[in-house]
């Protein structure tokens, strides 16, 4: 799809930029019209078709909206006027106007608010990160890794695996091990581990599925980032590292699934010492932490220190955009190298299109570049490993039939709630996600820390005009914490168009729930800690000065619709099951309906987990990969 003339689009942008963060009493930079577009262009280039076609739908939709109202298009409006028309879709009482508007701040507001000239207005440290030591560069061997297609290709292997994340690369480096011939397939592209976090902006644009555009549609709209980059989300996620709870294992073998604790046990210690799992030291935290730790100690809420899989951290506080000095052990510093040590290759940029079959069986792999060009990989057995919302389309297409396959999709919906304390807090000086208020999750209610750089707090705070200005100046006093749900299996994912995923999904009235009385325990820590006032991720309801006007604000029911949320933890779309009527697994990962296929990823989870999945998804991989070997 072509782009608008730059010019236009620069225009349009600078326009929206400019009546969402209008000069202040120190953020007084104006937007620059030539960084905007080029930014969006980047960004567009990176995302499908269809997801373009939508923001640029969006933008001219707003860009034309007020002409009958008014006489002109929005970017020719005088700055109040433009102001007023955009805090009016901004605020809207419905929803439609309201989401078109967030998708349009969610560019232009975190592309302004990116350049270092900006971010020194609001007071944060644009150059900080240039003192973080850079690693040598991992040499990975180079007949073992093919960066990109030059024509037609056809490899043979014993097992292909399809996704180089938290699944993927464990079975591809564990069957490596046992002298089982490995060819590892991953969609995205490796990533510089100097560049990483560095710029935000970029790593959205090269290591999230569709620029970090992607979004489960339903009541409410939910964005879902996506890691696509060697290493899966591993690269750009928290790092926080849980055991599934007990409770969660009971609910398994209720439903009739075998579990052997004692070897789940053992794999997740093999896991734990390969990535370096350890509980944050005290040096660590700092921020947010601080004042979540003073907070819930006030009120008798159990809270601590996160565990992670780090090694050497420097604090860099960026961990969602990639660790610039390979302190997270994520997959393409641990398990991808291991993998390739012992003999698998990798073939980076390749999005693979169907599971090929011969004599009823799954016997290898069919992939496409960005160019179209065609690789085939024949292989004994094929390992699914591409997530719980890409693995669907590939397995439909390949012919796996279970009316199970893409529903019970649960997504751990989660927000958060800024306040603005009483002193600096200096968020960046702290791990994002490094302390948690675990005091609720037996009830399916998980707080863990969460803490952004400038250009996307713009994102997570929903105001325009002054308001917004206001509030950023404050960024140094600005402490951020979030919360999620085990929800109910809730959502829905299809083959769309292009082979690609179509995620439906609608927020269960008990999550809601859940969510609402999340919010209202993390006002009380915020005021007891100090805070100043609050913002709340409710449409309408977002300024609360002080605790009683938070809990009345959260005392009236909550329409899903005016509640932000995001998520981060998908799972469940290719259940494991007892039999084939009631999943599209069993309980070792073996497809029930294509002999030669195993599937080793969070979509086999038949639930939400409750915690960060990352962890069991690598235990669960590494017992797969013995099943796996077993059968060649």
């Amino acid at each position: 799809m072509d782009l608008p003339p730059r010019s236009s689009l620069d225009h349009r942008l600078a326009s929206l930029a400019a009546a969402a963060v209008p000069p202040g009493t120190r953020l007084d930079a104006r937007p620059d019209p030539a960084d905007l577009g080029r930014r969006l262009e980047l960004s567009l280039a990176r995302m499908s078709w269809e997801v373009r076609l939508g923001v640029l739908g969006a933008l001219a939709l707003f860009e034309w909206s007020p002409l009958l109202r008014h006489g002109r298009r929005f970017s020719r409006l005088p700055p109040e006027v433009a102001h007023r028309w955009l805090e009016r879709w901004a605020e809207h009482r419905r929803a439609l106007p309201r989401l078109v508007a967030r998708m349009l701040l969610t560019f232009t507001k975190s592309y302004h608010l990116a350049r270092p000239e900006v971010q020194v207005k609001v007071g944060a440290d644009p150059r900080r990160l240039e003192e973080v030591p850079t690693p040598s560069p991992q040499v990975w061997p180079a007949d073992r890794v093919i960066e990109a297609l030059d024509g037609d290709t056809r490899l043979s292997a014993e097992v292909v695996v399809v996704g180089s994340g938290a699944g993927g690369a464990v079975v591809a480096a564990e069957l490596a091990e046992q002298g089982v011939d490995v060819v590892l397939l991953e969609a995205g592209l490796r990533q510089v581990t100097a560049e990483l976090g560095r710029d935000p902006g970029r790593s959205l644009r090269e290591a999230y599925v569709e620029a970090g555009a992607t979004v489960a549609f339903g009541v409410p709209p939910i964005p879902l980032p996506l890691g696509r980059t060697v290493g899966g989300s591993t690269t750009i996620n928290s790092g926080t590292c849980f055991r599934v709870p007990g409770r969660i294992l009971d609910d398994w073998e209720n439903r009739g699934l075998p579990v052997d604790r004692a070897g789940l046990s053992r794999a997740y210690a093999r896991v734990e010492e390969r990535i370096s799992v350890t509980e944050l030291t005290p040096e660590l935290l700092g921020g947010s932490s601080e004042v979540i730790a003073l907070g819930s100690a006030a009120l008798g809420l159990r809270a601590g220190p996160l565990h992670r899989n780090i090694r050497g951290c420097q604090r860099s506080a960026v961990c969602a955009f990639g660790c610039p000095t390979e302190a997270k052990q994520s997959m393409d510093v641990t398990y991808v190298p291991r993998a390739l040590t012992h003999g698998a290759r990798l073939v980076c940029g390749v999005r693979a299109t169907r599971v090929l079959r011969s004599g009823g069986r799954a016997s290898g792999v069919e992939a496409r570049d960005r160019q179209g060009r065609r690789l085939v990989v024949a292989a004994e057995a094929v390992v699914s490993a591409c997530g719980t919302i890409h693995g669907v389309p590939l397995l439909a297409a390949s012919g796996v039939r279970s009316r199970h396959l893409g529903r019970h999709l649960t997504l751990h919906p989660a927000t958060k709630v800024v306040a603005i304390m009483d002193h600096e807090v200096d968020g960046w000086l702290d791990t994002p996600q490094g302390y948690s208020i675990d005091h609720y999750g037996d009830e399916g209610l998980m707080f863990e820390g969460a803490f952004v750089p400038p250009e996307l707090a713009g994102v997570a705070l929903p105001f325009v005009g002054p308001t917004f200005t206001e509030v950023m100046e404050d960024y140094r006093r600005m402490a951020m914490f979030g919360l999620f749900v085990a929800d109910r299996p809730s959502g829905r994912v299809r083959r769309g168009l292009g082979g690609r995923p179509f995620i439906t999904y609608r927020l269960h009235r008990e999550d809601r729930a859940l969510l609402q009385k999340g919010l209202g325990v993390l006002a009380e820590v915020f005021f007891a800690a100090g805070a100043e006032r609050i913002y709340l991720p409710v449409a309408g309801r977002e300024l609360q000065p002080d605790l009683d006007a938070a809990r009345h604000a959260l005392a009236q029911p909550l329409d899903p619709m005016d509640l932000e949320l995001v998520a981060f933890h998908p799972l469940g779309t290719a259940r494991m099951a007892a039999n084939s009527r009631d999943g599209v697994v069993d309980p070792e990962g073996r497809c029930w309906s294509l002999p030669g296929l195993w599937i080793a990823d969070g979509s086999v989870f038949p639930g939400a987990l409750g915690v960060n999945p990352q962890l069991t998804i690598m235990a669960w991989a590494t017992r797969t990969a013995s099943h796996v070997a077993a059968s060649l």
